[in-house]
């Protein structure tokens, strides 16, 4: 009985240290831009610091999240809210259209690390995106 006490006991610890030493996952959409994400800012880049948010592969509607980081802008809407973005370390880049579920005029962001305004004309005027190409 003794033995059953003792490997019971060393199999919880065990699990216990795997779960504790496990890996952070990076995750969609929470506030934090990981490699491979598209981050949109509720700023342009003129104005410095604001709250984004983090997209992985494609959002069909940007009217359904809101800006998760700190800074300006954090808890407002997404959709036609958002002036300039970036994202990086992907092998591809993101299309950020006008119109919900990839409609409309789109704009091709460059995949490299620099946050860029997005064109005048989607200012505070971006839908949806995805990772196309």
């Amino acid at each position: 009985m003794r033995g059953r006490s003792i490997f019971a006991a060393a199999a919880i610890a065990l699990g216990t240290l795997a779960l504790s030493t496990a890996p952070a996952q990076a995750g969609y959409n929470d506030g934090r831009c990981d490699s491979g994400e598209l981050c949109m800012y509720y700023h342009s880049t003129q104005y410095g610091a604001s709250s984004y948010v983090d997209y992985y592969d494609e959002e069909p509607s940007h009217h359904d999240d809101v800006f998760r980081s700190s800074g300006a802008g954090k808890g407002q809407v997404v959709g036609n809210n958002a002036s300039s973005a970036k994202c990086e370390g992907t092998r591809y880049n993101y299309a950020i259209f006008f119109n919900s579920n990839f409609n409309g005029q789109r704009h091709n962001h460059t995949c490299d690390g620099v946050r860029r305004n997005t064109p005048g004309w989607l200012q505070n005027n971006n839908a949806s995106s995805y990772e196309p190409f």
